[in-house]
């Protein structure tokens, strides 16, 4: 009996056994596979999201903890709840404190650390890193040399800034080949912190950041970010026209596309992409909501809006917009000293004399241009010209000049439209402001226009504003017909001459697709002296019929024009007596000399 049982516990304990290590190695798989999945990127930052929600959803009050200890934990989840509401609104510090706090929730909740970093992002085999990787990568070892500026010299160090042509022309892009050639020749040697400041970064970005455009949209070099432009939408995108389309280029997506602007230089970043029309979405609605009352609906399809660095933010959505798109202008602050920085092509000095002159001897001008062409930095320097003595004050859509960080120790004023008290109500309020000098941030509708015209006409010293007519013909008329249509002048001839009595020149600056930025143009505007009739009838009606009909009131005078292909500035005209006797009336004879040359 002892023997058969044996046999039999012979017999099955080789089951037994097989059975356990089956289930070991299976258990043993499993948990490997947990893990892996465990560190994929998309769980990590969830689980930071999970983990930062019960912070800010926990009620400390109930936790039984002492008096002095809940004070410290409320303060904790209110810190951090400010920091995620101001970080992605342009606050460098919330944004530099959330990252931080993720660094820390990364190592000590999530468990990342030297040996499992690289199961997040393939650091130990760069064949498998995205080339968003490897620009973010680049992006942190750049950082830790140059700061936050560091996107222009990674461009400058890889020749990202030269010209691509095809077929169809010259545009500025940067593609995945780019980003594998210099993340290959560029020699690196991060350390297991950099490679965790990069994951912070994605980290942060994803969650609460701006997606993609997150490192641009911050980078202090860059002037200029746009998402959402250009791709197929999804109301035009449809799959079978792919199918059939001849063009073996892979259709974009308009969340695919994402540019910059460099220098005045247009880049694309073809290697970016928002991921899903959901991304972008959120980026969209997240990006303008500094100081704005309102939201981005169906209602409100377009906002105007600013980050909290001064940033110039519009954002837009279906059904007005193909699609979710934002676009961001940067404005760097700007002094007297740096217009040599900006007009840089041979003899601008004495282009920059004869700006400080007209603006020194208090003259009204206008400084013309398309979007994007310098006026509002030029303008920034041309405040440091103006007497030190005088008030300023600035009327403006948003807030975009920002003198007050440049000029803080000038009397200046600086005024927003907001809802229903507009840009009219700044510029007619200016007259009970002690106002020496007005400063129009642009001039966008008839009804500012206006405005503008007679408020510089009796209230104040010197007007200055900034339009986007190509012509000074085109700016004229359409100052003259503003004042027509919204102020009930009924006779065009007077109101031209209204309108020339108080705008002396125009600037004309613009910036080329290559990002050369220079002044065009300077143009004088002279007003006709007026002549008394003739005695004699005929000739008398014959003049009166020439004044009423289309006899301009003004004649204009280029003084100096930008020459493209020798990339100069010529001196094509001399300043008129009828200009020249006010400045000296203002500067003295000598002055006006010195800088006319």
């Amino acid at each position: 009996m002892i023997n058969i049982i044996i046999a039999i516990i012979l017999l099955i304990l080789p089951v037994i056994i097989i059975l356990l290590f089956d289930r070991e190695s299976s258990a043993k798989k499993t948990r490997v596979l947990r893990d892996e999945a465990y560190f994929r990127p998309a769980n990590i930052f969830e689980e930071c999201r999970r983990i930062i929600d019960e912070v800010l959803n926990s009620d400390y009050s109930e936790l039984g903890l002492n008096r002095a200890e809940t004070v410290k934990r409320e303060k904790q989840q209110n810190r951090l709840k400010n920091a995620i509401r101001e970080a992605g609104l342009g606050d460098a510090g919330d944004r530099e404190y959330l990252k931080e706090y993720l660094k820390e929730l990364l190592q000590t909740r999530i468990g990342i650390n030297e040996t499992n970093i690289c199961k997040c992002i393939p650091f130990d085999n760069p064949s498998f890193m995205t080339a968003q990787d490897k620009f973010e990568y680049m992006y942190v070892l750049y950082s830790e040399k140059y700061g936050p500026a560091s996107f222009v010299r990674m461009v400058e160090d890889h020749l990202w800034n030269e010209p691509k042509q095809n077929e169809k022309g010259t545009a500025y892009c940067i593609t995945e080949e780019d980003i594998e050639d210099a993340f290959y020749n560029y020699g690196l040697y991060g350390n297991y912190n950099d490679k965790l400041d990069m994951l912070v970064q994605r980290c942060y970005e994803t969650l609460y950041g701006h997606g993609c455009a997150d490192i641009l949209i911050m980078d202090e070099s860059v002037d200029g970010v746009s998402g959402g432009v250009g791709g197929k939408s999804r109301v035009e995108y449809n799959y079978m026209d792919v199918l059939s389309d001849t063009n073996t280029e892979e259709a974009s997506m308009n969340y695919d596309t994402l540019y910059c602007v460099l220098h005045g230089k247009l880049i694309r970043m073809k290697f970016l992409s928002f991921g899903s029309e959901e991304n972008l979405e959120r980026v969209v609605k997240n990006i303008y909501r500094y100081n704005i009352r309102t939201s981005l609906s169906r209602k409100n399809p377009v906002i105007h809006g600013t980050l909290k660095n001064g940033s110039r933010i519009v954002a837009a959505r279906p059904p007005v917009s193909d699609g979710w798109t934002f676009y961001l202008r940067k404005f760097k602050s700007s002094n007297a000293k740096e217009i040599e920085s900006l007009l840089v092509h041979k003899n601008s000095g004495q282009v920059i004399n004869f700006l400080k002159l007209i603006t020194m001897g208090e003259m009204n001008y206008c400084i013309s241009g398309p979007m994007g062409g310098g006026k509002t930095t030029l303008l920034k320097s041309l405040v440091g010209f103006m007497n030190p003595g005088y008030t300023i004050r600035v009327a403006e859509s948003s807030f975009e000049l920002n003198l007050n960080n440049v000029y803080p120790e000038r009397d200046i004023h600086m005024m927003q439209e907001r809802g229903e008290f507009s840009i009219y109500d700044i510029i007619t309020g200016t007259k009970k402001m002690d106002t020496d000098i007005l400063i129009v941030g642009e001039v966008n509708e008839p009804k500012i226009a206006g405005a503008y015209v007679q408020v510089a006409q009796s209230g104040s010293r010197m007007a200055v504003t900034t339009l986007h007519h190509e012509t000074t013909e085109k700016l004229i008329e359409y100052l003259r017909n503003a004042l027509v249509s919204e102020f009930g002048i009924s006779d065009v001839g007077i109101a031209e001459k209204q309108v020339v009595d108080i705008l002396n020149f125009d600037i004309h600056m613009v910036h080329d697709v290559e990002g050369r930025f220079y002044i065009e143009r300077i143009t004088e505007i002279i007003p006709y002296e007026e002549t008394r009739y003739p005695e004699k009838f005929s000739e008398a009606a014959r003049e009166f019929f020439v004044r009423s009909t289309d006899r301009k009131q003004y004649r204009l005078n280029n003084i100096f024009e930008f020459d493209r292909a020798e990339e100069v500035y010529r001196k094509c005209g001399e300043i008129s007596e009828y200009s020249r006797s006010r400045l000296a009336l203002k500067l003295g004879e000598e002055k006006v000399k010195e800088l006319t040359g």
